[in-house]
């Protein structure tokens, strides 16, 4: 499969009984959201998975108008609800979920900044 971000290859991946792909180049991740929700429980996924630089990650994080790689449809922008600075893209067909380099990382961890920012988040809408 093709990277919907750079001009990599989606790579399979498997950790414990999670499969993923993960691209050649920029090393970003596409799941389904099941493998998604057992990557956030299993212990150290984050260190073997999630193995790109979040440099890179954020600069792509910015690139529009992708599209899936299994259907060619156009992939949603989303936030995740708990930690809203995270933005993933996600397949409307439910093929899977694209996460850039880092964005797994930080998205299984709540960190005190996550916790400031909510709070500041939540005070500016009320």
């Amino acid at each position: 499969m093709q990277c919907p971000k750079c001009d990599g290859s989606l790579e399979p991946k498997q950790y414990t009984d999670i499969q993923i792909h993960r691209c050649n180049l920029c090393a970003g991740l596409w799941c389904k959201p099941e493998e998604l929700t057992k990557m956030r429980g299993e212990w150290m996924s984050e260190v073997e998975l999630d193995s790109g630089d979040p440099r890179t990650g954020a600069r792509l994080n910015k690139v529009e108008d992708i599209r899936c790689p299994v259907c060619g449809i156009a992939l949603d922008k989303e936030s995740d609800p708990k930690q809203t600075h995270i933005w993933y893209e996600s397949c409307p067909e439910g093929h899977g979920i694209f996460l850039d380099a880092g964005e797994f990382t930080d998205l299984k961890f709540t960190t005190f900044i996550d916790v400031v920012r909510d709070m500041l988040t939540r005070k500016r809408g009320n």
